[in-house]
């Protein structure tokens, strides 16, 4: 079942793939919409010219023509731009074989994972943030949330009081039942890391996530090593050697990759492998709403080591999702996996023509 062609779908926050099979059948996928030019130049110089052509059930080749052969130029951007198309190509490999992907991956391990809420906001005052999640968990039976601390990476020194009161609000407002978890996004050195932990280590935290540069495996070492709170990292990482030397050597207890950055399934589930070998719970990233998230729900079926919560973000509405036929419902704090073939979704074609910008690249 040859590929014909590689659509790409996107706007502002949303880049969505569609890839065509000489069978008649496609498969969507999504890429991490961090440069939506830099990824459309990668698929239409390197990608597409690739895989087009070549039967969706030659993985292990396309990878290499697209990442091995390619090593002048890999890194987290050519594995941003590859994982959409990837996922496509496993997307409608399933849907061809009438099998949600997780049968493809090893089977159904679950039919139901719980969700924690996102913010993913840094512009709101603590007071109103924190009535906001606490409306959020009430409102979605949520178990667990999450807040981000300090400026992001590179965007300005870390301010550890507000950085420790927002964290403190959110706790009291919250009470003692739901977990409570913190993202820094590589914003804290070491030290500054450890100091914001002493100085909320009150509040119970369910998780530490990324809180120095994302690539400082020594950091983390020493992180994992000193504090009493499970280390969360891996969303930005792509290379299986990266997770090799972060799981091997200690460096976290939840681990992260993210199929939207990380180069599609087959890499993601490589990742899984060495959590289960070393002992750590596989935790997928996401911050779609869409194509991204049903991907995740697909990983969280089959992996039995997974880490008890899928991502969701609470604080926006239809990012990606409205593109979606049948939106990704959100029940009871958690979601039921899809069941059907593929992903287990179905495409608003109409609303995507209508409202994406749209490439196709051909032969």
């Amino acid at each position: 079942m040859k590929i014909t062609q590689v659509a790409c779908y996107f706007s502002s926050g949303i880049f969505y793939v569609r890839v065509d099979t000489e069978e008649g059948v496609s498969g969507y996928g999504e890429c991490s919409r961090m440069n939506n030019e830099a990824v459309l130049a990668l698929v239409r110089t390197v990608i597409a010219p690739a895989v087009i052509g070549m039967s969706v059930f030659d993985g292990e080749r396309i990878e290499e023509k697209v990442m091995t052969r390619n090593y002048k130029i890999s890194g987290q951007l050519l594995a941003m731009a590859y994982s959409g198309v990837e996922m496509a190509i496993w997307d409608a490999k399933a849907v061809y074989l009438g099998q949600p992907i997780y049968n493809l991956l090893g089977g159904s391990y679950r039919d139901r994972v719980d969700a924690y809420g996102s913010s993913l906001q840094r512009d709101l005052g603590i007071e109103e943030e924190a009535e906001r999640l606490k409306e959020a968990a009430v409102t979605l039976k949520l178990r667990a949330v999450k807040i981000k601390t300090g400026p992001r990476m590179g965007r300005g020194p870390a301010e550890l009081k507000r950085d420790a009161a927002k964290v403190k609000r959110v706790r009291k407002e919250l009470g003692p039942d739901i977990e409570l978890m913190v993202d820094g996004n590589s914003s804290y050195t070491y030290m500054q890391a450890v100091q914001l932990f002493h100085m909320i280590e009150d509040c119970r935290l369910y998780h530490y996530e990324e809180p120095c540069p994302y690539d400082d495996v020594e950091a983390y070492v020493k992180l994992a090593n000193r504090l009493p709170v499970p280390i969360h990292v891996g969303e930005q990482d792509w290379n299986l050697y990266t997770f090799r030397e972060f799981i091997a050597r200690g460096a976290c207890h939840y681990y992260a990759v993210d199929a939207v950055k990380c180069g599609g399934f087959a890499n993601a589930m490589r990742a899984t492998v060495l959590c289960k070998a070393f002992g750590i719970q596989y935790v997928p990233h996401n911050t779609s709403q869409g194509i991204g998230l049903a991907a995740t729900l697909q990983l969280a079926a089959t992996v039995p080591h997974f880490g008890g919560y899928v991502e969701y973000r609470i604080l926006s509405e239809d990012h990606g999702s409205q593109y979606l036929a049948d939106k990704l419902q959100l029940l009871d704090g958690g979601f039921r996996i899809p069941d059907g073939p593929g992903l287990g979704i179905r495409m608003d074609h109409e609303r995507m023509d209508k409202e994406l910008q749209q490439v196709v690249f051909r032969p």
